[in-house]
């Protein structure tokens, strides 16, 4: 292993040990001091004497904005640390605010030379180095000559983590593309729909320091957060509350190393489990009746649903023995409303995810523990921003509206009736030349589904335009590439709810810590060159982002220079129980446990074969099963180290991954294939061999880590890695490669990731 250098041999500026400093633990430092709701309208970043600290920096890799200050020195960012009392970065006011391995990974992915240092546009068949003018100048012409040949209605739009928001002012209100691709159908659908239908709220978070028994299903938040808040605040929890954690998953997470039960369900069963766990519930009387009654819709249709689901008939789907699954269902609802369910990616990535989800949050409705304290928080951001582009008199016209989405005509899809779009159909959509065109913000949708499939829509694709910091297997496909400035070298803002703060919303924001590296621009100076270029330049008024931020930050009366200084600031206190007030955001005004008020679900479910109710979708029913050729049940998973910011493997990240399973003594850096003894000792698979996992799609290589952890006959490795990276060498696979474009989740159009594998010993390096 060698530090990296810079493409002309000359050395990158940092030691490669500066990557590998991280903070302590969040364990430890959310073991001590105080987790109480803040009592001053303002709180400030720590005041460090220490030369060269600036209190500039929001990390951004994980779309957060976890507080951070940096050490400059001779004009270059040395280390990183964290913000004290931020509410995403700490456990609260007067607590260490620390970074994550992600976070602490930002010098190195200023500095990296593997970063796009300039804009390149394809001539000749290749792409070459140009000037900005020139390379703003051919985008613009590009999608030009496109809508004059396309049509804007063939032009996708996707997006990963963003750093501005005028792109979808520039290529849907004024160009007129309406298919615009997120997050929905590659990471959280199934969980955040079916919250938004039953709930009225499209992502509520656990309020984990106040609660009294959290279980984590299907997700590890001590290893992938939602800002290091939530982990903490679970380990608050623990000490402060005395609070029990559960953790149901097949694999030995590091959320289950601080669990007080780890329940390895098989994989796909947990809508059996909460099922039986409603069935206890009810017939224990452990609900919350004044609640049901009166702030509920669908209960006596959900009841009988849960009739028969005893905790017997759930062991044999579950694999999970029936006094544990009466004891946690019972431990559960005596806590309540102190208590809540977090579900994330292992719940979603599956065939039958929706309606796992479903029956999942109606354990939430039966015992009230929505906005409740130590339940599921409906946080709010309660801040008086101003709306920017009112503040500057900027209308935006809304052509989108206008313009058919071809790609909602999939009739034989039933998510069609829920989204138009899915990253699963879109390879289909271009060889169907329903697609013809893609404009990617820090999007990689060779990590995402399918593929192979979908190196071959890239290679169809008549104009590909991305926005980047890195090279990967999209942008060199691209036609245009305009590489975009890491986190430390732009101004970052947002507001927010989510937080260590249970009752507060704020802000937070930071100018640049330090110039852009090479010839590189924040995503602002991009898209307002690209807007001048296209003429829509009468639409971005600001000369740079600081202008953009002060706008709404206006309507506090405060700049970015005092937002700087602090780090972050909130707006007002506000209680619990919202819906008391006005209701749920639902047809009925509650919260619904059946959805046959939603007219969008109920034409997909029809369509799938499902019930609006909640009910049990076995495994097989949507999805594949292993069988004879392939006897191993496959799926990928997020892990801390990992940025997903741009899909960068980094050096820093890689070490740590090694170390996590103890194989930092191996010459390999990739990531890792967990398997059960019971299935590599038949195979000749001992820790740390090469293997080689091939399903009917594909095959990747990759290492073993041959660990109890797993259950038998479930193999699952890390997302984000092998073939379509930054380097086209880089060891590791794509876990991508093993997917195929037919496999979706029905309802809401989510990859199913779920795959059948058969792993055999050896394999490329």
């Amino acid at each position: 292993m060698t530090d990296k250098k810079n493409t002309d041999g000359s050395d990158s500026g940092i030691d490669r040990r500066t990557f590998l400093k991280t903070s302590a633990g969040a364990a430890a430092a959310a073991g001590v001091g105080s987790a109480g709701m803040a009592a001053t309208q303002e709180a400030s970043a720590q005041s460090d004497t220490e030369e060269g600290w600036t209190a500039s920096g929001s990390c951004w890799d994980c779309h957060q904005l976890c507080g951070q200050r940096v050490k400059i020195q001779d004009g270059k960012a040395t280390e990183l640390k964290g913000v004290d009392g931020h509410p995403r970065g700490s456990a609260g006011e007067g607590r260490d605010g620390t970074l994550c391995s992600k976070g602490h990974a930002q010098i190195e992915k200023a500095y990296d030379p593997y970063r796009i240092k300039e804009p390149h546009v394809r001539k000749n068949g290749e792409l070459k180095k140009v000037s900005w003018d020139e390379a703003l100048q051919e985008a613009a012409d590009l999608f030009r000559e496109f809508k004059d040949e396309h049509g804007p209605e063939k032009l996708m739009l996707m997006h990963g983590y963003d750093t501005d928001d005028m792109w979808t002012k520039l290529l849907m209100n004024i160009y007129g593309s309406p298919n615009k691709v997120g997050h929905t159908t590659i990471c959280h659908g199934p969980w955040s729909d079916t919250w938004a239908w039953m709930g009225g709220v499209g992502r509520p978070w656990g309020d984990n320091k106040n609660a009294e028994y959290i279980i984590n299903w299907g997700r590890n938040e001590m290893e992938s957060f939602n800002g290091q808040w939530q982990p903490k605040g679970i380990l608050d929890a623990k000490e402060k509350n005395d609070a029990t954690l559960v953790t149901i998953d097949p694999r030995y997470t590091k959320t289950a190393q601080h669990s007080d039960t780890w329940i390895p369900i098989e994989p796909r069963a947990d809508g059996a489990l909460a099922l039986a766990m409603g069935n206890v519930i009810i017939e224990e009387g452990l609900y919350d009746e004044e609640f049901v009654d009166n702030w509920t819709y669908g209960f006596e249709e959900y009841r009988q649903a849960v009739a028969d689901k005893t905790p017997e008939w759930a062991e044999d789907e579950t694999g999970v023995d029936a006094e544990t699954i009466r004891k946690t269902a019972i431990g559960f609802a005596e806590a309540a409303p102190n208590c809540h369910i977090s579900i994330w990616t292992g719940i979603t990535n599956a065939g039958n995810g929706h309606k796992t989800a479903q029956n999942i949050h109606a354990l939430n409705g039966l015992v009230g523990n929505l906005d409740r304290p130590g339940g599921h928080r409906f946080f709010k951001a309660t801040v008086d921003l101003a709306d920017p582009y009112g503040e500057a008199g900027v209308e935006f016209p809304a052509n989108h509206e206008d313009v058919p989405q071809v790609l909602s005509d999939y009739e034989e899809y039933p998510f069609h009736h829920v989204r138009g779009l899915s990253y699963t159909v879109l390879p289909e959509a271009v060889q169907n030349g329903d697609a013809t065109g893609l404009f990617a913000y820090w999007a990689n949708p060779l990590k995402n589904s399918a593929t192979q499939e979908w190196f071959d829509a890239l290679d169809e694709l008549d104009m590909i335009v991305a926005i980047d910091a890195y090279w990967n297997g999209m942008t060199r496909r691209a036609d245009v590439v305009l590489p975009e400035s890491s986190q430390l070298e732009k101004p970052m803002f947002g507001a927010g709810g989510p937080g260590s703060y249970s009752q507060r919303g704020w802000v937070t924001g930071s100018k640049a810590a330090i110039e852009p590296q090479w010839n590189t621009k924040p995503g602002f100076d991009i898209l307002k060159g690209l807007s001048q270029k296209m003429g829509y330049g009468n639409y971005v008024p600001w000369d740079s982002k600081e202008e953009k931020i002060n706008d709404a930050l206006s309507g506090m009366g405060l700049t970015l220079d005092e937002l700087d200084e602090k780090s972050f600031v909130f707006g007002d206190e506000y209680g619990y129980e919202s819906w008391k007030d006005g209701g749920f955001n639902t047809a009925t005004g509650k919260f619904e446990f059946v959805l046959d008020n939603v007219e969008a679900y109920v034409k997909a479910a029809e369509q799938a074969g499902v019930s609006t109710a909640p009910e049990y979708i076995p495994a097989g029913e949507f999805g594949q099963m292993p069988d004879d050729e392939y006897p191993l049940e496959f799926t990928d998973t997020f892990v801390e180290q990992i940025s997903r910011g741009g899909d960068q493997t980094l050096d820093h990240s890689k070490e740590l991954l090694a170390e996590r399973w103890g194989l930092e003594h191996k010459d390999y850096r990739g990531n890792y294939l967990l398997i059960n003894p019971e299935d590599a000792d038949p195979r000749g698979i001992e820790d740390g061999n090469m293997v080689t996992v091939e399903s009917p799609a594909g095959s990747i290589s990759l290492m073993a880590h041959v660990t109890e952890g797993i259950k038998p006959g479930y193999v699952t490795t890390s997302w984000g890695w092998g073939e379509g990276s930054i380097t086209p060498d880089e060891e590791g696979g794509n876990s991508m490669m093993l997917h195929s474009a037919d496999q979706i989740e029905p309802v809401i159009g989510m990859a199913d990731r779920h795959i059948k594998v058969e792993v055999t010993n050896g394999g490329e390096q």
